[in-house]
């Protein structure tokens, strides 16, 4: 079954409490994860145990055009592709969405300045955004969504990068599919703008 809908409600990712190791013994190498016995996929009103065949209808639509370099895409590719192995290691979810934020990082880099970069001396995910923002790369009103705090403003999602990036780069646990893949719609956008871009050349 091909998932048009995950539902969560009720539940809380949860890690090992045997004490033993996370690391997979070959035996149970391509079983799911136990963690996934909790969600169920809903298509057209039906609700079926959850298969990796849903992980992988809700990740390919998430696709780089080819106007976006090879090296890019490939690295976003890896993204994708950990999110449809989390069924086996539900942790893989958290390393996607890290795994986006770098392939959108990538892309800020060579777009600004396509010369291989020393990424030692890199200006950061913050400067890149602002970078590409003031060389009219990315324009903010094409992210603006309504403010997280309700009180009816306007926020602008690019605001929001680099916080959530840092958020699962710093070991925070976000292991929910729904927010991967909410991650990974946001760097595939802002990719495309980047070089989907009228003043591209």
């Amino acid at each position: 079954m091909n998932a048009g809908r995950v539902d969560l409600s009720g539940f809380t990712p949860r890690q090992r409490a045997d004490g033993k190791s996370m690391l997979k013994s070959i035996s149970s190498i391509l079983e799911c994860d136990p963690r996934f016995r909790d969600l169920v996929a809903v298509d057209a009103g039906l609700a079926c145990p959850m298969a990796i065949a849903d992980l992988h209808a809700m990740v390919e639509p998430i696709q780089l055009s080819d106007a976006v370099p090879e090296e890019i895409r490939r690295e976003f590719d890896t993204a994708r592709n950990l999110f449809v192995y989390s069924w086996f290691v539900y942790e893989f979810a958290t390393l996607a969405e890290l795994g986006g934020y770098t392939a959108l990082e990538l892309a800020l880099r060579r777009r600004i300045d396509p010369a291989p970069p020393n990424t030692s001396r890199s200006p950061g995910l913050s400067r890149l955004l602002q970078a590409a923002t003031e060389k009219g790369y990315l324009k903010r009103n094409d992210f603006e969504v309504a403010s997280p705090s309700g009180n009816g403003e306007i926020a602008c999602q690019l605001d929001f990068i680099p916080m959530l990036r840092n958020h699962v780069a710093h070991g925070n646990v976000h292991l929910l599919p729904q927010g991967a893949l909410e991650s990974l719609r946001l760097c595939q956008n802002v990719i495309e703008k980047l070089y989907g871009s009228s003043s591209f050349d």
